[in-house]
């Protein structure tokens, strides 16, 4: 697999696309949740064009979202390396040359885009990240011009007959980094390039800026835009504390994956509405919303928690002593699970960009569980000399994991739950300052929105 027939399929990829969809889908996160595919003209040459706020995930929830072949466009520098292109090109990587690049480089754009009508016509899709770099901000940021290029040079090279579709798409993650989250990928309105064709023909750099101008339009209806600077945190830590209400108000279920993005948006445009209109009074409130945060999570309490008012004690009861009795699936499921578990957390954590470690432990969990599993089983069936033995052991790892994971979950909502009763009991100064600026949050959202 190389740059001359990079759109052609190979056993070697759809066989690492099916274990990497599968731990990306079904383990990795806990669901991929995929709105506005009816947007998609499958039938026409197609060019996605995603935001770009959590490094190799986006690309991935992209792939895993639909039915079609993806070839992903890079920054040439990191071809250099022969042996680097070919894993690039095996993964269906695309170098793009820029300026920077060096002008003799840019001139290889012209096979690139010859390459390009290969892949569009083939039944493969382009996907271009427009903001260039990823940032881990819930807004969108200026796009690049590259897409535009790409689309028009691609069109011009074919006499502005391939009737290219842009696709926006838009990507949110509820957690970047955490195992189990769960992401949304968001299919907006295509952009017909052909709209822009006589545009083009007159004056390139208008049409380059215009379509451009309308992919930023398309794009922000689908993804959680917080555009105010000043206020982020407020915004941000907001849109999560105040959600089951707001969903409420607009009578849609909060729980409900498929409503987050919306939910967040109307929340998200009351907030604007207000800050536009009173900007000195929004920016103490976001005092008291980071400082009721800080409390929180010096306190070790959860959102879920302070919103129910605490749990009830006898469900705290009744879930304590089921988790007492199932200790023991606990401690086997963490013995047999530990160390490819643990090896992409720790490993992770030493990558600086935090928008990076959630890739990180994604590939490392990827190799080490299978890698671990095998591993272990080695030594069981070498110590036992017992097939059935081993392979039972092989067979049960992942469900134990399963059910560790359970537990520990259970664990911590009943550890918080009763951390909660005993600081509401004692009446502990910092519990109660923190209920006290929550209920004036909250009271203070209500009057917005």
């Amino acid at each position: 697999m190389g740059l001359v027939n990079i759109e052609e399929k190979s056993i070697g990829y759809d066989l690492l696309n099916i274990w990497v969809k599968f731990w990306h889908n079904k383990i990795y996160y806990r669901n991929l949740t995929v709105l506005g595919k009816e947007n998609i003209p499958f039938d026409k040459p197609l060019i996605f064009t995603p935001n770009h706020q959590n490094a190799l995930m986006d690309a991935l929830a992209l792939a895993f979202s639909v039915k079609k072949q993806f070839v992903f466009v890079a920054r040439s520098d990191i071809f250099k390396k022969p042996i680097i292109a070919k894993i690039l090109y095996f993964l269906k990587i695309l170098p793009i040359y820029r300026v920077r690049d060096g002008f003799e480089t840019v001139k290889k754009n012209k096979d690139i885009i010859h390459k390009t009508i290969d892949i569009i016509t083939s039944g493969s899709a382009m996907v271009i990240l427009p903001e260039g770099n990823h940032s881990g901000f819930r807004r969108l940021r200026p796009l690049k011009k590259g897409f535009a290029r790409m689309a028009f040079q691609t069109e011009e090279a074919n006499n502005f007959d391939l009737d290219i579709q842009i696709v926006p798409v838009g990507i949110d993650y509820d957690n970047y980094q955490n195992y189990r989250s769960s992401p949304i990928v968001n299919y907006g309105i295509p952009i017909p390039v052909q709209e822009y064709t006589e545009l083009y023909k007159e004056t390139p750099a208008i049409a380059i800026n215009s379509i451009k101008e309308r992919l930023s339009e398309h794009l922000k209806p689908t993804i959680v835009d917080i555009e105010s600077e000043d206020n982020y945190d407020l915004y941000n830590e907001l849109r999560v504390i105040y959600r089951s209400r707001m969903a409420e108000k607009l009578d849609l279920d909060s729980k409900d994956n498929k409503n987050r993005i919306f939910i967040d948006q109307q929340l998200i445009s009351s907030l604007s509405r207000y800050e536009n209109l009173h900007p000195n009074e929004i920016s103490d409130y976001q005092n008291d919303i980071l400082r009721f945060t800080k409390l929180r999570n010096n306190l070790g309490i959860t959102n879920s928690i302070i919103e129910q008012k605490g749990i009830n004690i006898i469900t705290l009861v009744i879930n304590s002593i089921g988790l007492l009795l199932t200790i023991p699936v606990f401690i086997y499921g963490v013995i047999n699970n530990l160390l490819p578990y643990w090896v992409p957390i720790k490993f992770s954590k030493k990558i600086q960009d935090p928008q990076f470690q959630g890739s990180f432990k994604f590939v490392i969990s990827l190799l080490s569980f299978p890698v671990f599993y095998l591993i272990q089983s080695a030594v069981v069936l070498l110590i036992t000399k017992n097939w059935e033995i081993g392979m039972g052991y092989l067979l049960m790892l992942p469900i134990t994991a399963s059910l560790a994971w359970w537990w520990r979950q259970i664990f911590n909502t009943v550890w918080v739950g009763w951390r909660y009763r005993i600081l509401s009991s004692k009446k502990n100064r910092e519990f109660t300052e923190m209920q006290q600026l929550y209920d004036n949050i909250i009271l203070w959202t209500n009057g917005i929105v």
